[in-house]
């Protein structure tokens, strides 16, 4: 964790991490619906052996395996569809899965296997488009065991097929709940690392739309009288020698004025003032709707150390509630004291929220995240201190020399 907000989310490292754990879940999610799509036209498949062994007619089971594997497919580009976000698929795909199901099972012959191969295919199709869709197909693949009655050439005994009609809902059911619980985390991963991704864009335009202000505002006066006074200076240069250098010395003492200029806004980006970083960091907190409470800022009159190592407390801290925690609220709280370590006069500034996430590993690097924070505090005389709390949360409390 670093100690800025513009840099603490948007790592190349972070995003790689990110973007392959974003990998790895959907090769995972794509296996698993390869199996289902194996396990559909296995059972059809299954189908064709048992009429062999039984002696009936074949050939409607051999006719059933391509009608499968061309719904398998469509079902797999589907549940892809599904994947990249598309809550409403294709038409086309979408009733050609229809279609080929309803052939495909008119031509197996076994019960059972008609009973499975219409689950594993409703368990997907039902939720991959709209619910109007999926009542539509719903009532379909209910009504289509007893219609495809028959069309089969097996006795069929009416109270056994109904105990096997009702557990094939069962396990319908079941898949259904199953993949639905994929796609669902699925989406969470996704959201997370969007939101992710957004707050870090978020906390980099707010620090470079600070860094522009400071650039206009120091350098913009200082720049233009430059390009006045060299301009001059060439016009003088063949007239009035003397008068030329005076404007030359003076565009040099400009140049100087300019560049420690420059070096301050640096210095003011790198450590900008108390106000600025919590107006900052409430910002970005709130657009992760995040609740920010500010108390006591208005009161606080610290020397300009003071003030810094007050920011760099209240920036490390809004960092902490982006990455471990999900929390719903903060707070940021300024109070002057008296304590023994930092002297008569103290500020303590605590930032806590309210749901920090359990089993985290803080990173510790040196001058980075909490453990640069307690250097950096310690070298200003005071003391930090960082704990879960007791209702959930978490504490971050420094205690700073005024």
């Amino acid at each position: 964790m670093t100690g800025g907000l513009g840099t603490g989310r948007g790592g190349n490292g972070e995003d790689a991490g990110a973007d392959r754990r974003i990998r790895v879940a959907r090769r995972a999610l794509v296996a698993s619906m390869s199996m289902l799509d194996a396990l559909f036209v296995f059972f059809v498949l299954l189908d064709a052996v048992s009429a062999a062994v039984e002696g009936i007619a074949l050939w409607p089971s051999v006719v059933a395996l391509p009608l499968a594997v061309g719904a398998a497919v469509l079902l797999h580009l589907l549940f892809l569809g599904r994947l990249d976000g598309r809550r409403e698929p294709a038409p086309g795909p979408y009733w050609g899965s229809v279609v080929l199901i309803v052939l495909c099972c008119a031509a197996v012959q076994s019960p059972l296997h008609r009973v499975i191969v219409l689950a594993l295919w409703w368990a997907v199709v039902v939720f991959v488009a709209s619910r109007r869709r999926g009542a539509a197909v719903s009532a379909l693949t209910l009504a289509l065991p007893w219609l495809l009655i028959p069309f089969t050439q097996v006795d069929v005994q009416i109270v056994p097929f109904l105990v096997t009609w009702a557990l094939g809902i069962v396990y319908a059911l079941m898949l259904c709940v199953g993949m639905l619980t994929c796609v669902w985390l699925w989406e969470i991963v996704n959201d997370a690392v969007a939101g992710q991704r957004a707050r870090a864009r978020l906390a980099v335009t707010e620090e470079r739309l600070r860094f522009s202000r400071d650039m206009h505002d120091l350098l913009g006066h200082s720049l233009s009288a430059l390009a006045v006074k060299a301009e001059l200076a060439s016009r003088l240069a063949g007239r009035d020698r003397e008068r030329a250098a005076a404007e030359i010395a003076e565009v040099r003492a400009l140049a100087r004025t300019s560049l420690a200029q420059v070096r301050a806004a640096v210095s003011g980006y790198r450590e900008v003032s108390l106000a600025e970083e919590v107006a900052s960091v409430s910002a970005v907190l709130r657009a992760d709707r995040t609740e920010v409470t500010v108390t006591g800022l208005d009161g606080v009159e610290a020397s300009p150390g003071a003030a810094a190592l007050a920011a760099w407390v209240v920036r490390e801290g809004a960092t902490n509630v982006l990455r471990h925690s999900d929390a719903t609220r903060c707070r940021i709280v300024f109070t002057r004291t008296a304590d023994a370590s930092a002297g008569p006069r103290a500020l303590v500034v605590e930032v806590a929220n309210d749901r920090a996430r359990s089993g985290e590993r803080r990173e510790a690097a040196s001058g980075n995240g909490l453990a640069g924070l307690s250097e950096r505090v310690a070298a200003g005389g005071g003391s930090l201190s960082a704990a879960r709390t007791g209702d959930g949360g978490f504490l971050l409390r420094a205690v700073l020399p005024l």
